[in-house]
């Protein structure tokens, strides 16, 4: 009984392919031409894409120009106001403007470029007093604080030589930071950097506290906790070159990047500090006025 129905099941089924070609077939010949014209189109249509996306990666590489040394120098000046203690320290891979009053930094800039972000040398996580610097704290005096010994120029950017990344562990480069904002929202926009200096080839990175009254100091008394952190980078090798800033308050620091971006000109009038003044007067206005973070994250 069961070889019976398997019989005519195989039956009814082979019936039923051989109308299915026989209805496919006449299809394929009433629709056939419109298929391949659709067919080609796609095709078409696919390779200009493509096409399209070649010459404008071609043509993004080909707007990255090189920065010359006198260059590089020229956009990495930074002015501080009058009265305020500066002390400019220079180490191999990044400069220090140290205020010997605060303890801290007013700012560290430093080149970063592609060539630079694979290298081998380790973290040594040894922090380090600079004793040829005056007001320079010891390692110590953060100790009980319960704030981080944060990093101005991130170790992790400077990998490629063992004397400048135990150098980005000299306390000139460091300054107190919450655990919430060094391990959060600071460590996501140092990644964030790394990740457009890829893109761009170079990039020049300015970052520092925002102090205000009302801040206070260490129980030592030798070193200001900022309430805030800038971030200054600038993209020189692109056709334009951008400008991006960034504050972050020194707690919590959750969300997006857009949440924190701001212009450069609100970091200078946050700070008193002078960015690219050997700009001119319209370069600046155009760079600096606005915080258009699209043009990054794009």
């Amino acid at each position: 009984m069961q070889e019976k129905w398997l019989f005519l099941v195989i039956v009814f089924g082979l019936h039923y392919l051989c109308d299915m070609k026989n209805r496919i077939e006449r299809l394929w010949q009433r629709w056939g031409d419109a298929v391949r014209f659709l067919g080609w189109g796609l095709t078409v249509a696919l390779v200009c894409f493509l096409l399209y996306r070649i010459i404008v990666n071609s043509s993004t590489t080909q707007q990255l120009v090189p920065l010359n040394a006198e260059t590089r120098d020229s956009l990495m000046t930074v002015i501080v106001p009058p009265g305020m203690n500066d002390t400019i320290v220079r180490y191999k891979a990044f400069d220090v403007h140290f205020n010997s009053e605060r303890g801290i930094a007013n700012c560290s800039a430093y080149e970063l470029i592609r060539d630079e972000l694979d290298g081998s040398a380790q973290r040594s996580g040894e922090f380090l007093q600079d004793a040829g610097v005056e007001g320079c704290p010891a390692p110590q005096d953060y100790a009980g604080s319960g704030l981080h010994r944060g990093h101005l120029v991130p170790a992790a950017d400077l990998k490629w030589d063992e004397t400048a990344m135990r150098q980005s562990f000299m306390m000139t480069n460091i300054s107190p930071m919450h655990r919430s904002l060094n391990e959060n929202g600071w460590a996501k926009l140092e990644e964030k950097v790394r990740e457009w200096t890829m893109r761009d080839s170079a990039l020049l990175v300015f970052a520092g506290p925002v102090v205000g009254q009302g801040d206070t100091t260490m129980t030592n008394g030798r070193v200001t906790v900022p309430h805030a952190y800038y971030k200054v980078i600038m993209a020189p090798c692109t056709r334009p070159m951008r400008v991006i800033a960034f504050i972050y308050p020194n707690g919590y620091s959750g969300g997006p990047l857009s949440k924190y971006a701001v212009s450069v000109d609100e970091v200078e009038r946050r700070t008193g500090l002078d960015f690219f003044p050997t700009l001119t007067g319209e370069e600046q206005q155009w760079l600096e006025s606005t915080a258009n973070i699209d043009a990054w994250l794009n």
